[in-house]
């Protein structure tokens, strides 16, 4: 008679053929399903993280304006130092003084999303606080994946003439 411990040493020798097979099933399973939904989380990230970068700035402009009792302005800039004449937010923005003191410098956001606003005209680049808090305009910025094939989320911070602000979330592709 046998005992059991040589019975128990063949049987625990390995996996076999069938068990690796499921194995590798159930991972191939899994990788397919898993990279869609981690790049909807990361536009989903992205896209939060950049509104509310935005909404920051918006903030600040705002209050710096009531506490130096004098207009500050929130603008595209290209290079952190100067208001551009043109463009779209998502080449970066500035908030400065009345006397030109830059306070906050915000970079151009990454490559494939698109922030771009609108005012009393499509593309507003500029929106200026008056020390009271109030907004020039009210306006609206859109931040979108400039290819929406992984997703059509968006964010829109919008800005009330009184200078209130809120982030929105829409799905409506009109960014592109």
């Amino acid at each position: 008679m046998k005992d059991s411990k040589t019975i128990l040493n063949r049987n625990s020798d390995g996996f076999t053929l069938i068990e690796l097979m499921i194995v590798l099933v159930i991972v191939a399973i899994v990788l397919v399903m898993v990279p869609p939904g981690m790049q909807q989380l990361s536009l989903s990230t992205n896209l939060k993280s950049y509104s509310h970068e935005m909404l920051a700035s918006v903030y600040l402009a705002r209050s710096e304006a009531i506490k130096r009792n004098a207009p500050a302005t929130l603008c595209v800039s290209t290079d952190g130092a100067t208001c551009a004449g043109a463009g779209n937010w998502e080449e970066g923005w500035i908030v400065r003084a009345a006397d030109g003191t830059v306070i906050k410098s915000q970079q151009a956001i990454i490559e494939g999303y698109r922030m771009t606003g609108s005012a009393a005209a499509p593309g507003s680049h500029t929106m200026v606080f008056q020390p009271s808090g109030a907004a020039s305009t009210s306006s609206n910025i859109t931040l979108c994946r400039q290819a929406p094939a992984v997703g059509n989320q968006e964010r829109v911070v919008r800005v009330t003439a009184t200078g209130r602000a809120r982030v929105t979330t829409t799905t409506t592709g009109s960014c592109v």
